[in-house]
């Protein structure tokens, strides 16, 4: 049978203000600890980041450190000021040199960015831009995924809104290899998904001609049969022919009997 505790108002009062003091205590608590985990977060830095640029003036390769750069930074929830106290550290080469003198220039991360593009990756005039793409066109061998993304990453370049997709795709479709323009028709293919997808078509089949092709060349060799030089008919060759070895054998003979007859 339990017991009943009895207490007086002092006790009861004492033990609620205890209860109290224990909650406030344990939230003080979780705040700092919460507190601790996001100082420590905003506290990130690039020490541990893999990207490091060296000065390349190539704009691929500055677009894809940036990339790299920003992700990492997000990720790692840093802060603008950390990451432009630190973006030194994925600075080597010729691109630290450079960083040393510019420095001063760049007051916020956005700053920095817009620096390191615009040294190393200055954007291209336009008509620049269009020379470039038409210069080349689609040659044998090259995959349309890859000529599709290297002309579209040449129009990226341009002033956003210059050309819509349809337009863009009318610049496209002329340097596309005959092989896809003949069985794809401008009007056929309304976006660039379009265009890969049924020139991915294109290519499957040409790899399987090429497969059966290959395949029956050993079958044409095979039923092929040799022919002879000297007397045309098949079967042996010229070294081998009997005919040309008796018409052989009929010189050497009628050669020989005059000086026969001579002497007898």
């Amino acid at each position: 049978m339990a017991q009943t505790i009895q207490m007086t108002n002092e006790q009861l009062r004492q033990l609620i203000e205890t209860v109290k003091s224990s909650a406030v205590s344990a939230a003080d608590n979780a705040v700092l600890t919460s507190g601790d985990a996001s100082m420590a977060k905003t506290k990130g830095s690039f020490s541990n980041c893999t990207h490091r640029f060296g000065g390349t003036r190539s704009r691929d390769e500055v677009e894809e450190f940036i990339t790299n750069v920003v992700t990492f930074k997000e990720l790692e929830m840093i802060s603008d000021e950390n990451a432009l106290k630190g973006i030194s550290l994925l600075f080597y080469g010729i691109a630290s040199t450079w960083w040393q003198g510019v420095r001063k220039e760049a007051k916020t991360w956005n700053d920095a960015i817009g620096l390191i593009r615009e040294h190393f990756s200055p954007a291209k005039p336009a008509y620049q831009v269009y020379m470039d793409f038409f210069a080349k066109k689609q040659f044998d061998g090259v995959a349309i995924d890859t000529f599709v993304v290297e002309k579209r990453a040449l129009l990226a370049q341009l002033p956003e809104g210059r050309h819509n997709e349809e337009t863009e795709l009318d610049f496209l479709y002329g340097l596309l290899n005959i092989k896809y323009r003949k069985h794809i028709t401008r009007q056929s293919v309304k976006t660039f998904r379009d265009l890969l997808e049924l020139g991915r078509v294109i290519e499957h089949n040409s790899q399987e001609d090429q497969v059966e092709a290959r395949a029956a060349v050993p079958l044409r060799c095979a039923r092929h049969v040799e022919r002879c030089t000297h007397c045309n008919f098949r079967g042996h060759r010229f070294e081998n022919c009997r005919k040309r070895q008796a018409q052989t054998a009929n010189v050497a003979e009628g050669a020989k009997r005059p000086r026969e007859d001579i002497t007898a």
